[in-house]
């Protein structure tokens, strides 16, 4: 059917390996009816509105619903639930396949079709041609107006103080992509125009649980189902209280994602220009959509295939070739870093250091070598990083020569394609990385069988809190192994066995090596090394909030950052580095000070002349975060950071270089690590006991025992209450 105009379906599908064959079945069938496929790889973070705007440019929905016996209300992905629930919602015509087993009350009828299937007898093609023509007949056209082409996105905004000054960094989001913002009146003779307004828009940034915002808006839109950016304030000083509507999310969303990925949850302005920035660049995104049926097979043959992240590098008189690579390493399932189509280092953010926690945060490093390759600076950097990390055993990289002399610095055996076609460039690129994976995927088969992923894994930037770790771990006979890596950290397996579970938790324990970039580097080596679930980041602290005495632990439900500036000799806030903490690891503060207090008879005993005779209190709260030693929190430096967030309860080192290395690594796709911080109190404003000064002799007894409070904590919190399952689950 070559040169046949197809019709656009959103298709909702499996992740998983074994449902490969499965997916290339159904892909077949369609594709030999005239359709053609728009899928969302597995992407993370998540974004409704992607999702949304995908969904608003497609004819039609198709849906292969696998069965998911561990899913206990849907007996399916929740995530399909909630897709389906999109198509609905935006009347779509629907053909939906659903294996037996499947719960059907979730996937209502209507106007649709349903066809059972059995995986070990897969439905042929003359059982379903008349179900797909049936549906090629009440498709209509091949989705919004807007497909490929950038138009107008609509400004709903509460009209409130926070939101009169987030609007230009909300505009200047919007218009770096290549949208127009527009400012959408409320005030209308005739309901019509909103309507009218709304409809010309390709989506709508809108508040979801200001009390300032107009409450028939969002179900308005919502109503309408035009893709909505949805943002959540939450005000720094707590004047009020967000009320989130009802209709922010369905029940299947919610089970399937966190609910700061649901809305953008911001305080600051500048924060919410990052966040936003990040998002809409992946919306200027061409959608995914297979333009061959060899295209459609080669992205459901991927999944499920070794994951780990590519670092795509390449000169700007390359920039052609390198977008058609990546097109093609997204057809094919796979994350990626580059500066133009996939560039995660943050605006401001020191580039250097950046840079090596991107490269080191990726298993593939593959560099498009041409004559202007070795000119450009960034790109001399990004190889000479790469190489340090090849020799020591973190990445492999694949070199490719566009043309001649441009293999000169290279050590190793690369390919040379330049005197082929750039179709031929990208298909022998695309089969060298996908070999590459399957054969990691082989070695992590045998790895994984040893262990070597984890639940947890904790970091310890102070000594005192590493030999903590060690000890409890020691204590309990957690520890199975000690390993080393190339790059000097040295990484604690333990085992925790935890009460009420059958099956143990997994838990890494590291130290960072010194260094600027040590926090950073350990924390990318170690999400590369173990796919953690959660990182943990543990230590010591002063604290803010006055009714915090050392010995208290507080565990962080927001970290913002500061910089120290040397000219100015004071602490600067820094809200772009700003991160939202895991909210079941911050819930576990309620249920150690009400569930399990015995758990402090495990700390160690308190340094001679402690003030307090009292068990250690657990506290949750907001925590700032530099890279710069203090004088406590009393210090006037800090002025700035306290005035910025006055509801902060403690101060610390080194926990925000943690944090951003988690959410690059969230941000490029390469993982869904979460990040947690739990510190205890070493110090406070009126004693001047800092974790970080020139006083370590005064200051050694109360790091020792803060470290030991905090250490206690997070290890008796997996023993007994953590809130996930163990990932081996018995």
């Amino acid at each position: 059917m070559a040169g046949v105009s197809r019709i656009p379906a959103y298709f909702s599908h499996s992740y998983w390996a074994e449902d490969r064959e499965l997916n290339e079945h159904f892909w077949k069938l369609f594709w030999d009816e005239g359709f053609t496929f728009a899928v969302d790889p597995k992407t993370n973070p998540l974004s409704p509105t992607h999702l949304e705007l995908m969904m608003d440019q497609s004819s039609c929905f198709v849906g292969v619903v696998t069965h998911r016996p561990e899913e206990r209300r849907y007996r399916a992905s929740p995530f399909m639930v909630h897709e389906h629930g999109l198509a609905l919602q935006a009347q779509k015509s629907r053909l939906v396949f659903m294996e037996t087993g499947v719960s059907a009350g979730f996937f209502p009828v209507g106007s649709e079709e349903r066809v059972v299937f059995n995986r070990r007898q897969l439905p042929r093609a003359d059982r379903v041609k008349s179900a797909i023509e049936r549906l090629a007949g009440r498709s209509g056209p091949s989705g919004g107006a807007t497909r490929g082409l950038l138009g107008t996105v609509g400004l709903i905004l509460p009209d409130d103080a926070a939101y009169h000054a987030a609007e230009p960094y909300i505009r200047r989001a919007v218009e770096d992509v290549g949208y127009r913002a527009r400012t959408i009146s409320l005030q209308f003779l005739d309901p019509f125009e909103f309507d009218l307004a709304v409809d010309e828009c390709d989506f709508i940034v809108v508040d979801t649980a200001s009390p300032f915002a107009a409450d028939w808006v969002f179900p308005k839109i919502s109503g309408r189902f035009r893709p909505m950016l949805k943002l959540f304030h939450e005000p720094p000083d707590g004047r009020y209280e967000p009320r989130p509507s009802v209709l922010l999310s369905g029940e299947a969303l919610r089970a399937a994602e966190p609910a700061d990925r649901i809305a953008v949850h911001w305080s600051d302005p500048e924060e919410l220009a990052d966040r936003l920035q990040d998002l809409v660049a992946r919306f200027y995104q061409p959608r995914l959509e297979f333009e061959s049926h060899e295209e459609g097979v080669g992205y459901f043959r991927s999944i499920g295939r070794a994951q780990g992240s590519i670092f795509l590098s390449n000169a700007r008189g390359d920039d052609t070739l390198a977008q058609r690579v990546g097109r093609s390493l997204e057809l094919h399932n796979h994350s990626y870093f580059h500066y133009l189509r996939r560039n995660t280092i943050e605006l401001g953010a020191d580039w250097r250091s950046q840079l090596y926690a991107n490269v080191a945060a990726c298993r593939v490093f593959l560099p498009l070598i041409s004559q202007h390759y070795w000119a450009s600076e960034y790109c001399k950097e990004e190889y000479n990083i790469a190489e340090r990390l090849r020799a020591d055993g973190r990445l492999v990289i694949l070199p490719y020569f566009l043309g001649p002399g441009a293999a000169k610095q290279v050590s190793f055996q690369g390919r040379s394609i330049g005197h082929l076609p750039q179709d031929e460039q990208v298909a022998v690129i695309s089969r060298d990385v996908d070999s590459e994976f399957v054969d990691r995927l082989r070695l992590e088969q045998r790895v994984t069988a040893d262990g070597q992923r984890c639940d947890v894994a904790v970091v310890a930037l102070l000594p005192e809190a590493h030999e903590a770790l060690r000890r409890h771990l020691d204590t309990l006979g957690s520890i199975t192994d000690t390993v080393r890596h190339g790059t000097g950290e040295e990484w604690i397996r333990a085992g925790i066995e935890a009460v009420g579970r059958s099956s143990a938790y997994e838990v890494v324990v590291v130290q960072p090596c010194e260094g600027k970039d040590g926090v950073s580097n350990a924390v990318a080596a170690t999400i590369e090394e173990y796919q953690p679930e959660t990182v943990v980041f543990v230590g010591a602290c002063c604290a803010v909030a006055p009714d915090l005495v050392p010995g208290d632990v507080v565990i962080s439900n927001r970290l913002h950052g500061y910089a120290y500036d040397e000219l100015e000799q004071t602490c600067l806030p820094r809200p772009d580095r700003s991160h939202l903490a895991h909210e079941g690891v911050a819930a576990l503060g309620d249920s150690m000070r009400l569930n399990y207090t015995y758990w402090t008879e495990k700390i160690y005993e308190r340094p001679p002349g402690s003030p307090r005779t009292d068990s250690p209190r657990v506290v949750v709260g907001p925590v700032a975060s530099g890279d710069t030693p203090v004088d406590g929190s009393g210090d006037p430096a800090l002025r700035p950071v306290l005035v910025a967030w006055p509801g902060l309860a403690a101060v610390e080192i080194g926990g925000s270089n943690a944090a951003r290395a988690v959410t690059h690594a969230r941000r490029a796709g390469r993982t869904q690590v979460s990040f947690s911080m739990v510190c205890a109190v070493a110090g406070t404003a009126t004693d001047g006991i800092s974790v970080n000064s020139a006083r370590p002799e005064q200051e050694k007894p109360w790091k020792q025992y803060a470290a030991d409070v905090a250490a206690t904590l997070i290890v008796e919190a997996i023993r007994l209450a953590w809130p996930s399952p163990p990932r081996r689950a018995g």
